[in-house]
This record gives structure tokens, C-alpha cells and sequence, in this order.
């Protein structure tokens, strides 16, 4: 039995939540979902909203009632208020309304995008390179990253419902999910005012930066001089089995710190480290690293990612019927993995009146 089997739930799909509501029919939660908008990206609505149950958007009354009915409402508010289920939710339900900003901070009742919210979360402040504008991550990781904090107060919700009986409330504000999700530099602001800048291909520890993403004769890796004895002397090793190594050969890395260590000096041992790197494939480099104990890790491109024996292994992908052209994709599925697996999902393309799926609830 899956973790939420018997949970049922009903989103209000404005890109916020579209995410949480994936997580918790992963976990076995029945989910209905009402699109507030036409779907911009048919990747992202097959990835994001197969397996719900599809409902009609112009029944204000039906949807009402659902929500009555239901464990968990999950009520986007980034293009407004429409269904207004605060007072037709259920006391015992968990109701988790998502909006784009906090009700109570200068941004309240604004519109977002996924764009807007990436850029005021100061993520984008830290991609990049230091001389260049600034960057967005690919996809839409803004919404994401809210969908994840939806879904996890909706499960915390339930949580206290087993512990205390009663229904519980929360508001959840996008650019807040975004903004903690940005590693340190919200929270390196909050304890000592300093801003954080983009670093580009370095990772700045004390007075000096070491790379991270390294050219390999077939793509990339990522890897960093840091202060582990062992491993340098590991990477070192085998560099030295190859007939690749000069200066590095020769220092003892548990008797120096590479965080004070000049910046010319670590700039001369990294062109060592690059030059190793360019001679040999991500596939031997992983190897090395798996037996020897690098740190090291290899760069997947999309068709890797598609390709690897690994994620096929674990079952990550599914395959989803879309009933519009009747093709079949491969999108990413379960997020977790629990005793029994539900049967593949499919995606329904033509959504059902949400007065006859509470019709059917109740028979």
C-alpha cells in the first residue's frame, strides 16, 4: 500500500503548485486537478499532471463542493482567487494556498512569473559569471521548488491532523521557497548583511578559488582542490600511474591548506589537474573516482540522463499516453519508491466536469 493511499486531493494548477501535486499522487494520493490556465508547455503538463484526475474549470459550484470533500486542497493563487475555497473547505482538511508573496509583505497581490520569482528569490543573482548578466536555471525551478514546499506542508498538515484531530491552514509564498532554496546567500545576508556574487566556475574558500566543472575528452566533470588529504593524494596517484603529473606530485596535502594557499599557486596546480582531465573520458575519470575514491562526478547531458542503465534500473521513467495525438512519452515518474508501485499513469486529455467526478465520489 502506498503511502497516501485512501488521501484524496484537489489542486488548483497555476504553475505553483503543479509540482506538489505530482509529489502527493506519488506518494499514492488521488489528486484532481483543475488547470487555471491553458497549459504553455506541454512538456512540463505531461511531466507535471499525468496520472490526475482532469476536471473542467467552469464549474465554480462543483469545485466548491469538492473541496468540502476532500483531505487536501492545494490552491494556487498566482492568477487570482477565482474559486474562492476558503469558506467551502472542509474543517478537517489541510488547506494550503500558495501565492506568489506573502500576504502581509510589500509584494502582496502582485502577479509572478517563474522568471520574476527567480530573479527576486536572488537566484539569479548568484548564476553566472561575474562579468556577465546574470542567469536563469533551465525549466521552470521556480515553480518547482514552490510545488516542493507545497507538498511538504500539505504532508506536515496531515501530520498534525493524525496528532490532534483537527484540519489545519497554511499560506505558503513562492518567492519565500525560492529564496531558501538559494544554498547560503539568503541565509549568509540574514546573519552578516553581506551579498553574495556570482562566481562563475570557482568556489571561493578563504583567500583563494578552485574550479568546479572541468572539460574531459567527451564532455564534463565536476571536481574541486579541497582540503582532503586523501583524495588529493588519490587523484593524485593515479595521475601519476598515467605519466600526467609535475609539481603536484610532490606536495604534501596534509601539510598545506588549499583555502590559503595563493591564488597563482593554485591557478598553476589546476592547470595540471585540467590537463589530466582533457586526456580521458568522463566514463574512465567516473571509474577512477568510484574505485579510488575521488570526489569526482560526471556531467549527464538530457540524453545521457534518457539513456542511463542506472535510472532505467531504478524505474524512473514512465511512459505516459497522450491522449491528444496518441503518442507515447517518457517523462520522469516516481519520485519515491514504496512496497507497491501503482500502475503506469496516463495522462487524460479531456478533462471531466468537476460536478461529475463528485457525482462519482459519492456513489
Amino acid at each position: 500500500m502506498s503511502m497516501l493511499s485512501g488521501v484524496r486531493v484537489l489542486e488548483i494548477a497555476d504553475g505553483l503548485t503543479d509540482f506538489g501535486g505530482r509529489m502527493l499522487a506519488e506518494l499514492g494520493a488521488e489528486v484532481a486537478v483543475v488547470l487555471a490556465a491553458s497549459p504553455q508547455e506541454k512538456a512540463r503538463d505531461l511531466a507535471w499532471h499525468h496520472g490526475k484526475v482532469r476536471l473542467l474549470a467552469d464549474d465554480d459550484a462543483a469545485i466548491r463542493e469538492l473541496a468540502g470533500k476532500v483531505d487536501i486542497v492545494l490552491d494556487g493563487q498566482r492568477l487570482g482567487d477565482r474559486f474562492n475555497l476558503a469558506d467551502a473547505v472542509s474543517p478537517q482538511a489541510i488547506y494550503v494556498r500558495v501565492a506568489p508573496f506573502s500576504a502581509e509583505g510589500p509584494y502582496a497581490g502582485r502577479p509572478a512569473t517563474d522568471l520574476t520569482l527567480f530573479a527576486l528569490s536572488g537566484l539569479m543573482h548568484v548564476t553566472g559569471e561575474p562579468q556577465e548578466p546574470p542567469l536563469k536555471f533551465p525549466g521552470q525551478q521556480a515553480y518547482a521548488l514552490t510545488g516542493i514546499q507545497a507538498a511538504t506542508v500539505a504532508l506536515m498538515g496531515l501530520h498534525a491532523r493524525w496528532k490532534t484531530g483537527k484540519g489545519q491552514a497554511a499560506d505558503l509564498s513562492a518567492l519565500q521557497s525560492a529564496t531558501l532554496a538559494n544554498y547560503r546567500e539568503a541565509v549568509m545576508y540574514e546573519w552578516t548583511g553581506r551579498i553574495g556574487r556570482r562566481q562563475g566556475n570557482m568556489l571561493v574558500r578563504g583567500k583563494s578559488g578552485v574550479r568546479q566543472i572541468w572539460p574531459c575528452k567527451d564532455g564534463y566533470v565536476t571536481w574541486s582542490m579541497i582540503d582532503n588529504p586523501s583524495m588529493m593524494r588519490a587523484v593524485v596517484a593515479v595521475m601519476t600511474e598515467q605519466g600526467e603529473t609535475g609539481e603536484v606530485a610532490s606536495i604534501d596535502w596534509d601539510a598545506i591548506l588549499v583555502a590559503d594557499t595563493a591564488q597563482e599557486t593554485i591557478e598553476a596546480w589546476q592547470a595540471e589537474f585540467e590537463r589530466f582531465f582533457a586526456r580521458h573520458t568522463r566514463a574512465q575519470l567516473g571509474q577512477w573516482s568510484l574505485e579510488r575514491g575521488w570526489g569526482l562526478s560526471v556531467i549527464l547531458d538530457p540524453d545521457d540522463v534518457r539513456r542511463s542503465e542506472q535510472l532505467k534500473a531504478r524505474g524512473l521513467f514512465v511512459s505516459v499516453l497522450d491522449e491528444e495525438t496518441g503518442a507515447r512519452v517518457e517523462v520522469p515518474g516516481p519520485l519515491f519508491h514504496s512496497a507497491v508501485m501503482d500502475a503506469p499513469s496516463r495522462i487524460l486529455a479531456a478533462p471531466i466536469p468537476a460536478s461529475r467526478y463528485v457525482a462519482e465520489r459519492q456513489r
